[in-house]
């Protein structure tokens, strides 16, 4: 699981390539959201990311949102060129 604590923002990218997002942003400018769908690792020779395949929930049917690891544990949505609109730390999953 992956958290804002500024905003309260999470997303959880489960084992099973499916993902779930609470209260969050993807564009720095849209109201935060609930969506969900499947996510796959894209390793690429400019800048490896996560792809999020969102199924469901506000987002406007858009798909191909990307996720970026930037650090040991931290994950962001950006546009290219451009500064992050969202950072998530890792945390513990709740029990």
């Amino acid at each position: 699981m992956y958290r804002n604590e500024e905003t309260g923002g999470e997303i959880t990218l489960g084992s099973d390539g499916t993902f779930s997002a609470t209260d969050v942003s993807t564009d720095g400018s849209s109201s935060p959201g609930d969506f969900s769908g499947r996510w796959e690792y894209v390793d690429s020779a400019s800048s490896d990311f996560i792809m999020l395949d969102i199924k469901d929930g506000g987002r406007r049917k858009v798909t191909g949102v990307q996720l970026y690891p930037s650090g040991e544990s931290t994950v962001e949505f950006r546009a290219p060129d451009e500064p992050p609109s969202l950072v998530l730390t890792s945390v513990a999953a709740a029990p």
